[in-house]
């Protein structure tokens, strides 16, 4: 999976850097390892009772606002989608929740909505669908990727 998403950031002329490290499950976890950068979370959620599924991109010392985002959507109340619906969707387990998850071939239906204050920082990073290494890219080409993954998007500023 590593090797799609960074030939698909070279195949969309994104700039990028990867930086390997420990494995990380948590926001906490990985403000240790890699403590000069803003921390994200990136967060699947599902109607309770619809088929509606949102990746949040959020800023990690932000606490979710569900209610929020699925008012911002028209949604119905949203909860975390359970660890067969990450795989099945985004082609990861609890921990690896990622961005780049978009290029699985079961994300097509993902509703992703991107934290204002991400895409005016000058690098995000994301698990390459794994957590023992982070992907940089500028926070502007989040919605260039989400794009090119043919997802649709809402930019929101998360409380």
């Amino acid at each position: 999976m590593k090797l799609g998403i960074l030939s698909t950031l070279d195949e969309l002329g994104i700039e990028h850097r990867e930086e390997e490290h420990e494995a990380v499950f948590t926001v906490a976890e990985s403000k240790k390892v890699l403590s000069e950068k803003v921390p994200v979370k990136s967060l699947l959620l599902q109607e309770r009772k619809g088929e509606g599924l949102v990746l949040v991109v959020m800023a990690g010392d932000k606490r979710l606002q569900a209610k929020q985002v699925s008012e911002a959507l028209s949604l119905r109340k949203l909860e975390f989608a359970k660890p067969e619906v990450l795989k099945d969707t985004l082609g990861v387990t609890p921990g690896s929740v990622s961005l780049f998850g978009l290029l699985h071939d079961g994300s097509s239906g993902v509703m992703v909505v991107l934290d204002k204050q991400l895409i005016k920082e000058d690098e995000i990073g994301f698990h390459p669908n794994d957590n023992t290494s982070t992907i940089f890219i500028p926070g502007i080409a989040l919605t260039k990727f989400i794009e090119h993954a043919g997802n649709k998007y809402e930019i929101i500023d998360l409380k």
